[in-house]
C-alpha cells in the first residue's frame, strides 16, 4: 500500500502533529475534573484527575510546536499505582519532559517505574531524556515505533528545534527499549492495564492504554478533540478498525493525544468522521473524480463536523488527498 510522504515525513509532521478534521456534532463532552494540581513550570502544566490515581496533563496548544508553546503541544498522562508511577508519553523535548516530571511530583513522589511511548511522532516521546535519572524499569513502545525512533529521532529533534527557534533544544533522543507487538493485559504493580496495539492507524505501530477498572481510555493520537486528526502518516481503514475496538470498550473518560479530556462521544465522533470521509472519497474515485473535485463535495457534505473540529475546512483538502491514495491502493 502506498502512503503519501512516507519517506518525507518531516515536512508533513509539522502540520500533522496538529491538523484539523472531524465528526458529527454530537458535542464531545469532557468530564468534570475532580481535582487539579498546578506547578510553577514555564509551561503552566497542571495535573487533571480523570479517575482515582489517573491524571491527564493537557496541552492548551492546538497547533504544531512553535515559539509560543515552546514545543509543548501534545497531551500526556500518568497513573499512580500502589508501587510506582506509569507515564504515558513525555512531550517533545527534555525541557517539556522536565516540566512533566515536576507536574507529576506535585501529585506523588513515588518512583517513575514505567513509561509508554504511544507512537513515533516526536511530540510524544522526545521528553524521555528527562526521566533517565528516574531509572524507569521499562520504556515501552511497539516494535515498529522503536525501529522508527532509531531512524527518525534525530530528524524530529532538528525539526522541532528549528520550529521553536531553539526552545526544544539540540539533544540525543532516548529511544524506547521494551517492545510490544500485540495487544495484551499488563500488570503494573496493582494496576491492570490493557495495552492496545494497531500496526497501522494514526501512524505505524500505534499504542493506546485501556484501564478497565477506571473505565479510562488513554488514546493518544488515535483520538483528537477540538481539532481534527492528522492523516499524513495514517491508514484510515486501520484507524476505523482501532476506533471500533475503542467503542466496544465503552470508556467513560477518554484522553486524546491533542485536545481536552472527553467522553465516549470523542470516539464515536471520530469514527463517523473517518467513515464519512472514506465513503465520499471512494465514491468520488469510482466516479472518476480527482481529489480536488472530491474536496469541494466533502466540504459541503461534511460541514456539520466543523462544529466539533474547528478549522476542519482548512485541512480537509489534505485529508482527502491522503485518503484518495489509500482508496486507490485498496482497489488494486
Amino acid at each position: 500500500m502506498k502512503y503519501l510522504l512516507a519517506p518525507l515525513f518531516a515536512a508533513a509532521l509539522l502540520l500533522s502533529a496538529c491538523s484539523n478534521e472531524s465528526s458529527t456534532p454530537s458535542a464531545t463532552v469532557a468530564p468534570e475534573p475532580a481535582s487539579v494540581n498546578e506547578t510553577e513550570s514555564p509551561f503552566e502544566m497542571r495535573a487533571e484527575r480523570m479517575a482515582e490515581g489517573v491524571y491527564a496533563v493537557v496541552s492548551p496548544a492546538r497547533t504544531f510546536p512553535n515559539t509560543e508553546n515552546m514545543g509543548w503541544n501534545s497531551n500526556a498522562a500518568f497513573v499512580v499505582t500502589g508501587d510506582g508511577i506509569l507515564v504515558l508519553d513525555t512531550g517533545s523535548s527534555p525541557k517539556v519532559g522536565e516540566a512533566l516530571l515536576q507536574t507529576i511530583r506535585s501529585v506523588s513522589d513515588q518512583p517513575i517505574r514505567w513509561i509508554i511511548n504511544t507512537h513515533v511522532h516526536g511530540d510524544h516521546w522526545l521528553g524521555n531524556g528527562a526521566f533517565v535519572a528516574e531509572k524507569p524499569e521499562q520504556i515501552i513502545a511497539s516494535e515498529l515505533t522503536i525501529q522508527q525512533m532509531h531512524e527518525q529521532g534525530a530528524e524530529w529533534v532538528s525539526r522541532f528545534n528549528a520550529m521553536t527557534e531553539g526552545a526544544t533544544g539540540d539533544f540525543v533522543p532516548v529511544v524506547a527499549r521494551d517492545a510490544v507487538s500485540e495487544s495484551g493485559v499488563h500488570q503494573f504493580a496493582d494496576l491492570e492495564a490493557h495495552i492496545l496495539y494497531s500496526p497501522r492507524a494514526h501512524s505505524p505501530g500505534d499504542l493506546a492504554l485501556w484501564l478497565p477498572q477506571q473505565k479510562v481510555l488513554l488514546a493518544a493520537d488515535a483520538i483528537y478533540t477540538g481539532r481534527g486528526p492528522a492523516t499524513f502518516d495514517s491508514d484510515v481503514q486501520g484507524w476505523i478498525a482501532f476506533l471500533d475496538e475503542f467503542l466496544a470498550l465503552e470508556p467513560e473518560v477518554v484522553l486524546p493525544g491533542h485536545g481536552p479530556v472527553a467522553g465516549i462521544d470523542a470516539v464515536s465522533d471520530m469514527h463517523r468522521f473517518f467513515s464519512t470521509l472514506w465513503s465520499l472519497v471512494e465514491e468520488g474515485y469510482e466516479a472518476g473524480k480527482m481529489d480536488y473535485e472530491i474536496t469541494e463535495q466533502a466540504r459541503e457534505q461534511m460541514a456539520e463536523f466543523e462544529a466539533i473540529y474547528p478549522g476542519m475546512n482548512e485541512t480537509l483538502g489534505e485529508a482527502v488527498s491522503h485518503v484518495y491514495l489509500q482508496v486507490e491502493a485498496a482497489l488494486f
